[in-house]
């Protein structure tokens, strides 16, 4: 994979995503505790649950092998808004 292609993203950049995504949710819990969490990490939450959905029904980056779950008119749609 060509490393200076900034159209091709690795599993691990999008779980590397996925975790920075988290940050701020995690710094409420550990600075709060878990029972003051509040609703300021939504939007986040929002943002990474729909980056996990499209690396498995999309990319094919699961655990259980590379299956895409969509049809070709649907991925370039979600492709467009990444």
């Amino acid at each position: 994979i060509p490393m200076d292609d900034p159209t091709l993203i690795s599993r691990q950049q999008l779980f590397a995503r996925i975790v920075g995504g988290l940050g701020g949710r995690a710094a409420e819990e550990v600075i709060f505790g878990e029972p003051e969490v509040t609703t300021g990490a939504a939007g986040d939450l929002q943002q990474i649950t729909g980056l996990a959905k499209q690396m498995v029904v999309t990319f094919g980056m699961s655990d259980i092998g590379p299956w895409s779950l969509m049809d070709a008119a649907q991925s370039g749609d979600v492709i467009m808004r990444m």
